[in-house]
């Protein structure tokens, strides 16, 4: 895994992710390569959840999943959008088409993934994001 030991630091705290996944074995896997990537994870396992999540841990990413019950990626986005502002998302899917990227950044999503998809591509986006906003504080 190529994800950095020492994520930039933003505001005196480690660079946290919030990653949204029904699927209890996926969300375990994301986990598992960020935080041996030094990212501390939180984890919800649908868009409801999430919003309660932020509420109590702000995070600088959140990774989600499109198709969950109660509130999926893309309600979950719309919300990010209108009380969380510019936070970075990754939308993530296993039914992408064209135009669900399309509808996906439309209404706010960052960065997109269609699944079935290389872990390490998600480490690269993960690892660019961090870069990026460290580069630019």
């Amino acid at each position: 895994m190529s994800l950095p030991t020492s994520p930039a630091v933003t505001n005196g705290n480690a660079p946290s992710v919030l990653i949204v996944e029904d699927d209890a074995a996926t969300r375990r896997l994301y986990k598992f390569m960020l935080t041996n990537g030094g990212y501390p994870v939180i984890e919800a396992e649908d868009g409801v959840a999430a919003i309660e999540q932020l509420q109590k841990h702000p995070c600088d990413l959140v990774i989600t999943d499109m198709n969950m019950p109660r509130m999926d990626g893309m309600e979950l986005i719309q919300a990010i959008r209108r009380d969380y502002g510019d936070l970075y998302v990754i939308l993530i899917t296993a039914f992408g088409t064209p135009d669900t990227e399309k509808q996906a950044r439309k209404i706010g999503a960052n960065d997109y993934l269609a699944k079935p998809f290389d872990f390490e591509e998600l480490e690269r986006r993960v690892r660019a994001f961090f870069e990026g906003r460290a580069r630019h504080a």
